[in-house]
């Protein structure tokens, strides 16, 4: 099936004004796999001369962003969590690894917190994952690889914390 930006938007928008807890969010990652499985999607949105991180849309009422990400080369990011908000990852192609962090000291305004490895996963070409809030992930590539991320209300989240490893 050929998806386009503004149908899969709508699309989107409708399951998280239905529910826009952890159920939505799972209901948006099922969609998101059929949409990054599509050719067509991907050559449109994800081309290779586009900026690393691109917005191809923004919600008007719920405030949720689609955005297109182009990795030319190897990169890891330090640990983190989306705030308030929440972020669904689809890889489009390459691999992204996914590390999962449990807290081993909180965070203060002075100083990061602590963070101890919990788990990884690997996103292949066609597979989805979701972090709800809080939830501290950090992704790292070995390659080139193209993503669509659908963050909740990246505006409205509060200050991201960034984490260091135990």
């Amino acid at each position: 099936m050929t998806h386009t930006l503004a149908a899969f938007s709508r699309q989107v928008h409708d399951i998280l004004l239905a529910d826009p807890g952890p159920l939505g969010r799972e209901r948006v990652r099922t969609l998101l796999e059929d949409v990054v499985k599509d050719q067509r999607f991907a050559d449109e949105h994800l081309g290779d001369d586009q900026p690393q991180r691109r917005l191809l849309y923004q919600d008007p009422d719920l405030g949720f962003a689609i955005l297109g990400h182009v990795f030319h080369e190897a990169r890891r990011t330090q640990p983190h969590d989306h705030g308030s908000s929440w972020a669904i990852y689809g890889q489009v192609a390459g691999e992204t690894t996914m590390d999962g962090w449990e807290i081993v000291e909180p965070a203060t305004e002075a100083t990061p917190g602590k963070v101890r490895l919990h788990d990884s996963s690997t996103l292949t070409p066609g597979t989805a994952r979701v972090y709800n809030e809080r939830e501290i992930h950090s992704p790292r590539r070995e390659g080139a690889a193209k993503l669509i991320r659908i963050e909740g209300n990246p505006n409205q989240a509060g200050p991201r914390i960034v984490w260091e490893p135990a």
